[in-house]
């Protein structure tokens, strides 16, 4: 349910007025991207802030209440119910309840998911975003090659291999992370059609809209 939170779909409401639908508008998706493109960052920005802030609380109070638990003497639950609260937030976030069930890809609660889960990880797929978006323009191709990272990296770190990701890698989180990168990137499949095509929206391009 806090994964289901609709941010974009809900802000882009009060920006514009209640009949307003944000997924009628630009590449149509209830996202940060689609938010800025149509309705600029004032109303992009506190949109970054709920879906970081939901990812990120998910599986931190799915966490806090197996650490209650085990402190009254029950059973260890740490290695897999904080991993299912935060693959729920992004499913949450990408068929939200509140909204017909058409959400966002879940990119930004993806990352606020496992900046609570494995950080270091979590910061250096963030990383490989900012370098392939301002390298390629396209927000997509960011999202694509984070999500691929974000995916390889704990493989790397979970079979021994050189590289210096400090998060405890777990094979459950190792798994998520896996099943995370391929869900976000089928997600984008839209996206790597018209990036096939030639036609899809390069970062900052922005689309009137018309008034509420």
């Amino acid at each position: 349910m806090l994964g289901a939170i609709p941010s974009a779909i809900w802000i882009a409401k009060l920006a514009k007025g209640k009949e307003f639908d944000i997924r009628d508008y630009g590449s149509k998706n209830a996202g940060l991207t689609n938010t800025f493109r149509v309705l600029g960052w004032k109303p992009a920005l506190p949109v970054v802030f709920m879906d970081l802030l939901k990812g990120f609380f998910g599986p931190f109070i799915a966490l806090k209440m197996c650490e209650a638990q085990m402190a009254a003497g029950g059973a260890d639950y740490t290695t897999w119910v904080p991993l299912v609260a935060g693959l729920l937030v992004i499913l949450g976030h990408s068929y939200t309840c509140f909204a017909g069930f058409r959400g966002g890809k879940g990119v930004l609660a993806a990352l606020g998911v496992f900046l609570c889960l494995c950080p270091v990880t979590a910061l250096t797929a963030f990383g490989v975003w900012i370098i392939f978006t301002v390298a390629t323009k396209y927000v997509s191709v960011g999202s694509i090659a984070a999500c691929t990272v974000l995916a390889i990296l704990p493989v790397m770190k979970y079979c021994g291999l050189p590289y210096p990701v400090y998060d405890n890698i777990t094979l459950p989180l190792m798994i998520t992370c896996i099943v995370t990168g391929a869900f976000i990137i089928i997600k984008h499949r839209a996206n790597i059609k018209r990036l096939m095509n030639g036609t899809e929206n390069g970062f900052g391009s922005k689309r009137k809209t018309p008034k509420a």
